[in-house]
């Protein structure tokens, strides 16, 4: 599982969320959700789309969630193959079934036999070898870091800025 945490020593925010706690915490939750939706959709443009009845590109949420005064930001999938995914697989051999629905819908191979066999094969080579993990979360963060960072770095100025419009 990838966990990230991002802690920020910005300048006067301290003082700022005493003064203003009800504006730093509106304006903190909206900063982590704005930076969550530029990974999420950075996450979803880097995850395969797969054959089932419902899409791992479909399933990644995030949320911002207020605890007490700390606002945090999660995102994920409640999908069981999601972190296989991310983090690819040692050896194994998968469940043909599943890998036949895909054969059929991805590779668009409708004769029945033919699809059984091409979903073995592939079950047989990551048997031997595993899968290689596709990094989506992760790729997205290391390519983003800087624009997270500079989302989160907005936030004692947008604070000045709502408490100036009181």
């Amino acid at each position: 599982m990838l966990d990230v945490k991002i802690r920020l020593n910005l300048k006067n925010l301290e003082k700022l969320s005493r003064r203003y706690p009800d504006i730093s915490l509106s304006v903190r939750e909206a900063k982590v959700t704005e930076a969550l939706q530029l990974l999420e959709r950075e996450v979803k443009i880097n995850t395969p789309y797969g054959a089932g009845p419902v899409h791992l590109r479909d399933s990644i949420h995030s949320k911002t969630r207020i605890e007490g005064r700390r606002v945090a930001g999660f995102m994920g999938t409640p999908l069981e193959h999601g972190e296989p995914v991310e983090l690819g697989t040692k050896p194994h051999f998968p469940p043909v079934d599943a890998l036949q629905h895909w054969v059929e819908r991805v590779l668009r191979i409708e004769d029945d036999k033919r699809a059984r066999s091409v979903a073995f094969a592939i079950a047989r080579k990551i048997s031997r070898r595993g899968t290689r993990g596709k990094k989506m979360f992760g790729k997205a963060f290391d390519e983003n870091r800087s624009r997270v960072i500079a989302i989160l770095n907005e936030i004692p100025e947008a604070i000045v800025r709502r408490a100036n419009r009181l």
